[in-house]
This record gives C-alpha cells, sequence and structure tokens, in this order.
C-alpha cells in the first residue's frame, strides 16, 4: 500500500463537497459559525481530516464511505477533547475564593507562582496573591509553590524539603487561614 500525503488528504477534503463532513462535526460538538472560535476548529479539522485520510488503513477508492465515518469520528473526539479541556481551564480560572463551585482543592490550586504564565498565573495575579505572598513565611511559600507548579502532594513535599508531613500540613493551615484573614 502507497503512502498517502496530508496534500492528498486536503485535495480529497476539498473534493466534491466532502467539507460537509467538516461542518456536520462542528454542528455535532455545538459550534456555531457565528462563534469566534469557529473558523479556528474548522481549519484544525480540515488538518485532522488529511491525517486520518493517511492513517486510514484501507483502500479508499473501495471504502470512501468508511473513511468518511473514520474521519468523522477521529475530528469529532479530538474537538470534544479540546471542548472539554477548555471548559475545565474556564472553570479553573475563578478567582474568587469564596465561590460555592469551587472546591477546596481547586481554591488552593489558585495560589500560583506569580512568575509563572499559566491561565491561573495570570488570574492569580491581583492584589489578594500579592497580599497573600506578603503575608506568608518563607516556607508557606514554598508549599505554595510545590503544590501548584510542581504539583507535589503534601508527602512529597515533606520528602522534598526533608520535614515531617505534619510539618507540611501546618504550612498549609498557616497559608489558608492567612488567606482567611486576608478575605475578611
Amino acid at each position: 500500500m502507497n503512502q498517502r500525503t496530508m496534500a492528498e488528504g486536503m485535495s480529497f477534503l476539498l473534493a466534491h463537497q466532502r467539507t460537509r463532513l467538516i461542518h456536520g462535526v462542528l454542528k455535532s460538538v455545538y459550534l456555531r459559525p457565528s462563534d469566534d472560535d469557529y473558523q479556528d476548529c474548522f481549519q484544525e479539522a480540515c488538518l485532522l481530516f488529511a491525517q486520518a485520510y493517511c492513517d486510514f488503513p484501507r483502500e479508499i477508492d473501495s471504502h470512501e464511505s468508511d473513511l468518511m465515518h473514520f474521519t468523522y469520528q477521529k475530528i469529532r473526539w479530538r474537538l470534544l477533547d479540546q471542548r472539554q479541556r477548555t471548559a475545565w481551564q474556564a472553570s479553573n480560572c475563578e478567582c474568587s475564593l469564596d465561590s460555592p463551585v469551587l472546591s477546596p482543592t481547586q481554591k488552593e490550586l489558585l495560589f500560583l507562582n506569580p512568575a509563572s504564565n499559566s491561565p491561573l498565573a495570570i488570574t492569580a495575579k491581583n492584589d489578594l496573591f500579592a497580599r497573600l505572598a506578603g503575608h506568608c513565611t518563607r516556607k508557606q511559600r514554598n508549599y505554595l509553590l510545590s503544590v501548584v507548579v510542581r504539583h507535589l502532594s503534601d508527602s512529597e513535599i515533606a520528602e522534598y524539603y526533608g520535614v515531617s508531613r505534619q510539618t507540611v500540613y501546618q504550612w498549609k493551615k498557616g497559608v489558608i487561614a492567612k488567606a482567611r484573614q486576608l478575605l475578611k
């Protein structure tokens, strides 16, 4: 079997109104032409179609309907994954510590390294974070960075700094208490 190229896949997509498949996928994941990201998603879906065309294991000529189903599923799954990831990121960018939407763990994740460029770090670059960081001890700031930037558990933080888990718990407790005082 010969290797197919992305260019062949794009040519195949653009022939015989096959872009309707792309529009159908976008509609199935609730994207509308009026949405801001519609054109970006359309372009990405076209590239995904071309990649699926290259990956399709059978002969195209005799199995075109199977190819269309194969590409539809690949594109749909990828777009659904991206939309879920975007929704999750948006829900975790809430910056109010008293928001009922946030779990206690999510609230703790709001305290980020101000030098980070992640969406949460950008959100956290506000007055509350600056004041909290100013009120925290060096060890409490180390705890925050370990949790958020390094994604360490309390046990891993204890091992990293050579202290007991109880000590790490005290650092955490101190940060939470200071945050509550600042929010009063």
